[in-house]
């Protein structure tokens, strides 16, 4: 019948585009929202309080310097300062003369599937397994525990129970990895950066929790991998994840606060750094003297309340939360980003 006007069908890949671009604005991250910032002082509470309890009821005993023998040192530590300041200078001279560049073409290759109803938990869709099986996944967690179990009877030390039980998730995580990096680039590098940081902040809190029960003993107290519990270990692991995050701001930072501020605390504790190691390669005596204590450390060139333990605790947590939000943050960025790439696609070839 002339007249009759009959709708043309719609593929459904347009009606998902649809409903994704519906979404969009509930992918954005909303950084410093009211709930937001509620979750964050949840997450500080419980290491402010071990802190707190740490300090006055459990101190560190260590070698302890005479009163201003620290400060001595104090060129080292100024000149600590000085190159991270410069560093981040020059890396934030960079990223003001950069343009902000377009989002990856990988990043957009694909958008998880997600329910109406669950866009603030966009972030997980990008976590979730792609390649490896549940049933694979199931397996790996079963021979884990059965490895840890076997070592813990055999009375292994604590950093072979540590190895033994991360070893069988190593395979899976490889091939995770390599398939967040097909489809999502430089998001797969930080989700890797902080995951590596989550089982430093781990270590780190097994070390403080060894010092309340061995009553302040440092010699007792070095968390699961004390074979690596050395200055030039500390150095290399915390100047590559300053380093790292600067990488992650060229990438990423034009539109993630919380990874500028992760980047800060990182900065802070890379002067630290820069500085014991400096001292325990060139004055080990004054070091293992208590020059151990670095710049913030209790009986430090600046000096605190806070022993080295729990001052390195501290500047873990600092980084270790504002990182994790980033990369949720993120996460669903890349998200918005593919939606509005699927969305303009689908409506350009409507016209």
């Amino acid at each position: 019948m002339q007249g009759t006007l009959v709708a043309a069908p719609v593929q459904p890949s347009a009606l998902r585009a649809s409903l994704l671009a519906s979404l969009a604005p509930s992918f954005e991250p909303r950084p410093f929202s009211y709930r937001r910032m509620l979750a964050v002082g949840g997450l500080l509470a419980p290491p402010a309080a071990l802190l707190v309890y740490g300090t006055l009821s459990v101190p560190v005993r260590a070698p302890v310097l005479l009163a201003g023998e620290a400060r001595g040192h104090w060129p080292v530590a100024a000149l600590a300062a000085l190159v991270v300041v410069a560093v981040d200078a020059a890396w934030l001279i960079v990223l003001l003369r950069r343009r902000a560049a377009p989002p990856s073409p990988r990043a957009a290759l694909m958008v998880p599937p997600i329910r109406p109803g669950r866009a603030s938990l966009a972030a997980l869709a990008v976590l979730r397994p792609e390649l490896v099986p549940s049933r694979v996944i199931a397996i790996t967690a079963a021979t884990s525990a059965a490895m840890l179990a076997a070592a813990a009877v055999m009375a292994f030390p604590l950093w072979v129970i540590a190895a033994l039980t991360i070893a069988p998730w190593l395979p899976l995580l490889s091939v995770e990895g390599l398939a967040k990096y097909q489809h999502y680039g430089c998001l797969a590098l930080f989700g890797a950066i902080t995951l590596l940081q989550i089982g430093h902040l781990g270590e780190h809190t097994t070390q403080v929790s060894q010092l309340l029960m061995r009553s302040g003993d440092l010699s007792r107290a070095r968390g699961v991998f004390g074979q690596l519990d050395f200055e030039t270990v500390h150095f290399v692991w915390d100047t590559g994840i300053w380093l790292g995050l600067g990488l992650l701001l060229y990438r990423f930072g034009a539109r993630n606060p919380w990874l500028w501020i992760c980047f800060a605390a990182a900065s802070l504790h890379e002067v630290e750094h820069i500085y014991l190691f400096s001292v325990y390669r060139s004055d080990l005596a004054f070091y293992t003297r208590g020059g151990l204590a670095g710049v913030m450390g209790s009986g430090g060139v600046v000096g605190s309340p806070l022993g080295r333990p729990y001052l390195h605790f501290a500047y873990n947590v600092c980084v270790v939360i504002p990182m994790v939000i980033a990369f949720w943050d993120q996460s669903r960025q890349v998200l918005a980003d593919s939606v509005a790439r699927l969305s303009s696609g689908v409506a350009s070839q409507r016209r």
